[in-house]
């Protein structure tokens, strides 16, 4: 089995890969997922990121429009990215063998 950080640049390859081949900057679209997903609007992300407000919308729309495939991997790749290798470690840790409690 590969190591987590051999996992992460994995990731990372095939994230920045999918991104550009829709024209996307992968750094802009990671930060613009990220906090779009923690609650924040156009106008934020923008302020926050140096980001115009129009290409904010411009990446937030060209990503609702690919198909479910690409939207997904990009979505769950950018989340993969900034949660770094904890995530995949909790994974594959401990949700490869789930042990259900039937007491509950």
């Amino acid at each position: 089995m590969t190591d987590n950080s051999q996992q992460m640049d994995e990731i990372n390859r095939r994230y920045v890969e999918l991104a550009r081949r829709h024209g996307l900057n992968p750094v802009w679209l990671r930060e613009i997922i990220d906090l779009r997903n923690r609650g924040f609007n156009y106008s934020q992300i923008a302020e926050r990121t140096g980001i115009s407000r129009e290409t904010v919308a411009n990446y937030l729309q060209r990503l609702r429009s690919m198909d479910r495939q690409d939207y997904w991997l990009l979505v769950i790749g950018a989340g993969l990215i900034i949660a770094g290798v904890g995530i995949i470690s909790y994974f594959l840790g401990r949700g490869g063998s789930s042990s259900q409690s039937s007491n509950e």
